[in-house]
């Protein structure tokens, strides 16, 4: 919680780190998550899907991704978003929070197209689980500290700061 910085992201961190405790310290399900808990991250918010081979949908988008990509990313996968500089990193990344699982949290910045100033963003990332309990779901927020770049998407990112933590730590 002290690598956090933005209100949004604490409140969605203090819902989750509550489900986790309230499900015998064990990732919780998608159908306890409750958008009350967290308000000031809610247009930031999304939550993606693992499917088969590594591939991930996004099942539902806040505000500022639909106003980061000028459209309402929902249904769509990551190869559908991401440019090809950008999609293995981003496909391992969600991996990794599956597959340890683990919470990951990103200061980071991208350029975009026809534009020459670097577009930053934190983003938090904590794993779900499914009804059967296997870790499946992706639920995070991205907060992008700048609006001009908006509508554009990015064609590749940076990663400024890298913070993974295991989930059985996350208490």
């Amino acid at each position: 919680m002290s690598d956090l910085r933005l209100p949004g992201h604490l409140q969605l961190a203090e819902h989750w780190l509550g489900l986790y405790r309230n499900h015998g310290d064990r990732v919780p399900p998608l159908s306890a998550l409750d958008p009350i808990r967290f308000p000031k991250a809610l247009a930031d918010s999304w939550i993606v899907d693992a499917e088969e081979g590594r591939r991930f949908r996004i099942r539902l988008s806040g505000e500022t991704l639909v106003s980061w990509y000028g459209f309402n990313p929902k249904g769509r996968h990551y190869e559908d978003l991401f440019t090809p500089a950008i999609l293995p990193a981003v496909t391992e990344q969600s991996c990794r929070v599956i597959g340890d699982p683990a919470i990951c949290y990103h200061r980071m910045h991208t350029t975009i197209p026809d534009w020459t100033v670097p577009a930053f963003f934190e983003r938090l990332v904590l794993p779900l689980a499914d009804a059967e309990g296997r870790v499946r779901h992706l639920v995070g927020a991205t907060l992008f500290q700048g609006e001009a770049d908006h509508g554009k998407g990015g064609k590749a990112a940076v990663v400024d700061a890298d913070y993974w933590y295991a989930v059985s730590a996350a208490i």
